[in-house]
Parts: C-alpha cells; structure tokens; sequence
C-alpha cells in the first residue's frame, strides 16, 4: 500500500494546520475586500446626497427665472413689495402744499426781543401753520430742523426767509433739540444770534 499524503507530508496535525492557516488567509482577505467595498460604497452614497444638495441649493436662492413652486414667487413679491413702498415715501421731492405744514419758530437769540414772534409772521404769511412762538431752551446758530419726510418742505421755508436751504437745513435729532415741546411741528426754525436768519 502506498504512504497517503498524511504519512508523507508528515502526518495529519500538519496538514490540518496548513489549511486552517490558507482558511484564515481566505477570510482575512475577504474581510479586508468587504470593507474596502463598503467603504466605498459610503463614499459614493455620501458624494450622492452631497451633489443633490449642491443642485437644490441654486434652485432656493434668487435666480427668479428657475423658480417653478407658485407659493415661493407670491413670497418673493411680498417680500420686494414693502422695500419698494419704503423708498418712494421716505422723503417727497416736492413740498407739500403750506397748509399742511406745521412750522415752530424758536427765539434761540438769547436776549432779543420778538424774535419768534416775527418769524412766525414770516411762515404764516407763506401760508404754513404757525405753532405758538417760543424762545428756545438751547440758544445756537440758526438752523432749519425737519422730522422724517419734510426735508423738502424745510427747504422751502428756509427759502421763505431768505436763506440757502443748504446752510441751515438739517434733520431733527430728539436728543439735541432746542426745545423739550416740540408742539408736534413738523419743521422747527431756531432763529439764532449768528444773524444768518433775519427777522
């Protein structure tokens, strides 16, 4: 009889441990390629949801033309139509009408008699409402002082007196008022010691 392969090789034991040593081999290997595949195959699926966000992001932001959702455009000409009612009524370029403006005329002299008094004449013989004369609580250079939306009209009752509306006109500061009682006047002239508004 012939020597089997395990007389040969030197015995059953060995062999059996070459083959368990291939075996682990086999399995190492194959661990090792499966990884390698899933870790692939997150990368694909991560670079997947990466360029699908990429591709909707655009559709979001204001190219107007690619918008396709109805209620994304009403939500955009709701948002626009607001900024647009802000700039046309911030400051009219023309003045309103005399009747409709309301004028304060400050003694800001310090000492001269009358002063409000006449400058009050001034604007009401303009046609502006006059609000009752005052001496200022702060004396100071004469100025033309406006609230929002009568820069035009302030202008305008600058040039009433005779004045460059570029010299005196300026807007009206609650923290630096010349006077705490404002009696709601939509412009506010300080007829001050400088001699630049006369009266």
């Amino acid at each position: 009889m012939t020597a089997g392969a395990h007389e040969a090789g030197g015995g059953f034991g060995r062999s059996a441990g070459v083959n368990t040593a291939r075996g682990l081999a086999v399995i190492a290997v194959a661990v090792v390629v499966g990884l390698l595949l899933m870790r692939e195959g997150l990368a694909e699926r991560t670079e997947a949801a990466a360029t699908t966000d990429t591709t909707t992001a655009p559709d979001n932001s204001a190219d107007d033309n690619l918008v396709t959702d109805p209620e994304t455009d009403t939500a955009d000409e709701a948002e626009e139509a607001p900024v647009e009612e802000t700039t046309t009524t911030a400051a009219p370029a023309v003045a309103r009408p005399p009747a409709e403006v309301t004028v304060l005329v400050l003694n800001g002299t310090n000492g001269i008699k009358g002063v409000a008094g006449r400058g009050t004449a001034v604007v009401t013989g303009a046609g502006y409402v006059g609000a009752s004369p005052k001496n200022a609580d702060v004396d100071g250079p004469s100025v033309v002082l406006y609230v929002e939306g009568y820069e035009a009209d302030a202008r305008a009752v600058a040039a009433a007196f005779g004045v460059d509306p570029d010299a005196v006109v300026a807007p009206f500061d609650p923290a630096t008022s010349p006077i705490a009682d404002t009696q709601g006047a939509n412009v506010i002239v300080r007829v001050g010691n400088d001699n630049v508004i006369q009266v």
